[in-house]
């Protein structure tokens, strides 16, 4: 443990013993102003019913936070200040030792066999909310993890739109190159691996390839677009690329989006695919049992990594990520309270059917 955390908590031993309120008005009052900044521009009214806070104590919170010049308030509505802004993340440690969300990350990360775990607790209602609390701590977990040398491939996906959208415009240069992890015309253009790929290097100041490919193809058309010279320029980047930003999906759910033929989702079904990412489908134990044809990034390719930053949220994502994050000891995952509990419980789960089988085993 490093002595910064020491330190804190130490301290947070200290109010917890003098002052046990202040633990209590200091978690209100962070979530009051991260709330109304997930929903900016926002009212009071809003604001109480997300989080169900009285009126009256969101009123209250209001008027402190606005005196401390860490909100705006017009007829539009509420928004955070850019001071506001800089408080939320410098006090988020702090809100996460006193809520044990800390420990849970620790306890996820463990489970996951990962090197961290980062748990969004947005506290207030909306699938909207939790992607855009989701965008905010992955932009500033991918700034903190490139350099200016860094070669970053993305995937696409709302999740991943929502991160590239939160991350800060920078004047000076914060990446060399950002490619997509691999094809993806098709679906919604705002979510794309192209267009992300784009978006991310304008704001990091980077250079930027594109592969402007379908993510799934023809066995024939697969083979004959591999030999196109710039498909290869692009796939040499692709493949020097030392961090990855990656989404992760229900193995059935990414299938019926991608309308693999009735015989491919039969065979998916048979073989228990529970995870899709980069074009492949695995089961529970993290083994490959179907790859699409998709020009990118191969599965193979990703042990070189020096980061890879997983974005994910969902219960019905959980069993697709406890299978992936363990084959990926260097990865960084990023996701919310329900997802992480659900990702627990599943592990456990399985941890016990191989505990059970294994007495099995002995009895014979």
């Amino acid at each position: 443990m490093s002595l910064y955390k020491e330190n804190l908590l130490d301290t947070l031993q200290m109010i917890k013993k003098i002052a046990p309120e202040e633990m209590t008005a200091i978690v209100k009052r962070y979530r009051v102003l991260r709330a109304i900044h997930l929903l900016e521009p926002v009212g009071r009214r809003t604001i109480s019913l997300s989080l169900d806070f009285s009126e009256r104590t969101v009123r209250n919170e209001i008027e402190k936070l606005h005196m401390q010049q860490l909100i705006d308030v017009s007829r539009e509505g509420m928004k955070v200040t850019k001071e506001g802004k800089k408080i939320l993340t410098e006090i988020e440690p702090l809100v996460k030792q006193i809520d044990g969300i800390a420990v849970f990350e620790k306890e996820l990360a463990k489970k996951l066999s990962i090197t961290e775990a980062y748990i969004a607790e947005v506290g207030c209602k909306g699938s909207q909310s939790i992607k855009k609390e989701l965008g905010r701590i992955a932009s500033e977990i991918v700034l903190k993890n490139i350099t200016k040398e860094s070669k970053i491939a993305l995937t696409g996906g709302s999740t991943l739109a929502t991160m590239v959208e939160a991350m800060p415009f920078s004047g000076n240069k914060r990446a060399e190159l950002v490619v997509p992890a691999r094809g993806s015309v098709g679906g919604i253009l705002e979510q794309q691996a192209d267009t992300l790929a784009a978006k991310l290097a304008e704001k990091l100041s980077a250079n930027y390839k594109l592969l402007q490919l379908p993510d799934h193809m023809s066995q024939k058309a697969f083979e004959e677009m591999k030999q196109e010279p710039f498909i290869q320029q692009t796939l040499k980047e692709i493949k020097q690329a030392d961090v990855l930003i990656l989404g992760v999906g229900n193995a059935l759910k990414m299938a019926k989006k991608r309308q693999v033929d009735s015989c491919v989702y039969e065979f998916l079904l048979k073989k228990g695919a529970v995870a899709e990412m980069l074009g492949y489908y695995l089961d529970s134990e993290g083994t490959i049992v179907y790859t699409s044809y998709s020009i990118g990034l191969r599965l193979e390719e990703i042990s070189r990594m020096k980061k890879i930053i997983i974005v994910a949220e969902g219960k019905n994502k959980a069993e697709a990520l406890a299978a992936v994050c363990p084959i990926m000891p260097q990865a960084i995952l990023i996701t919310d309270t329900v997802t992480a509990k659900e990702i627990i419980k599943k592990i456990d789960k399985r941890d016990v059917k191989v505990c059970e089988e294994k007495k099995e085993v002995i009895k014979k």
